[in-house]
């Protein structure tokens, strides 16, 4: 008698025990009697591209609409035992890709500060009279 074994192939975020998740392309391999996931997290290379939001650069808090680079990210493979995995999350690619983007530990460096911010005044200056300051009255 056979077993019919289910198997997964796909991008996914995978939490395991310990609040660690990994996130790339997913598939079921197995070695022997050990039945094991293995997720590959492709190479990232280096990237210039525009921040949506705040985020700390060099140290410095960097308003969003700031270009900032950042350095190339090593592709990784981990295989991991399905008594170990708490949740498989399927997704597309494109999420996949984005979620490892914003995990990134690699630091940026700023390229280009955002347009300074012209702040509006609601009322015309030329109808302000100049300040006296002197109490000659």
């Amino acid at each position: 008698m056979t077993e019919d074994q289910s198997s997964f192939s796909g991008y996914a975020k995978v939490e395991v025990m310990g609040h660690q998740s990994h996130v790339g392309f997913c598939k079921t391999e197995v070695y022997g009697s050990a039945v094991l996931f293995r997720i590959d997290t492709p190479e990232l290379p280096e990237r210039e591209y525009v921040l949506t939001e705040p985020e700390y650069v060099d140290g410095n808090w960097t308003p969003a609409g700031a270009k900032v680079r950042r350095a190339s990210t090593p592709g990784v493979s981990v295989l991991v035992g399905a008594g170990s995995i708490y949740r498989i999350i399927p997704c597309t690619e494109e999420a996949a890709m984005k979620a490892i983007e914003s995990s990134s530990r690699s630091p940026l460096k700023l390229v280009e500060a955002p347009p300074a911010r012209q702040i509006a005044v609601p009322f015309d200056t030329d109808d302000l009279d100049p300040i006296d300051d002197d109490d000659d009255d």
